[in-house]
């Protein structure tokens, strides 16, 4: 029970902590990649957010669960990235 209370109380350290690391972008490339009926696009923008070398990957008619959904797709674009 400590532990699952502790997850809790961690937020507002957690919140500071994300606020301050915000700052400065990520400069290493980041591959986002997600499903086109699930949050690909929406991952591809929060991405961007925190990153100046993003590569966005959305897979055509599949959800969340890429991997699943596009094994091939979401190989490809791993392989491509790398």
């Amino acid at each position: 029970m400590r532990a699952g209370w502790a997850y809790f109380v961690s937020f507002q350290q957690a919140a500071k902590d994300f606020a301050e690391l915000s700052q400065t972008k990520l400069n290493m490339p980041v591959l986002a990649i997600g499903g086109e009926k699930s949050l690909g696009e929406a991952l591809a923008q929060q991405m961007k957010l925190v990153a100046s070398d993003v590569t966005v990957v959305v897979l055509k008619n599949t959800g969340q669960l890429d991997s699943r959904g596009k094994p091939q797709g979401t190989t490809d674009a791993l392989v491509k990235f790398l």
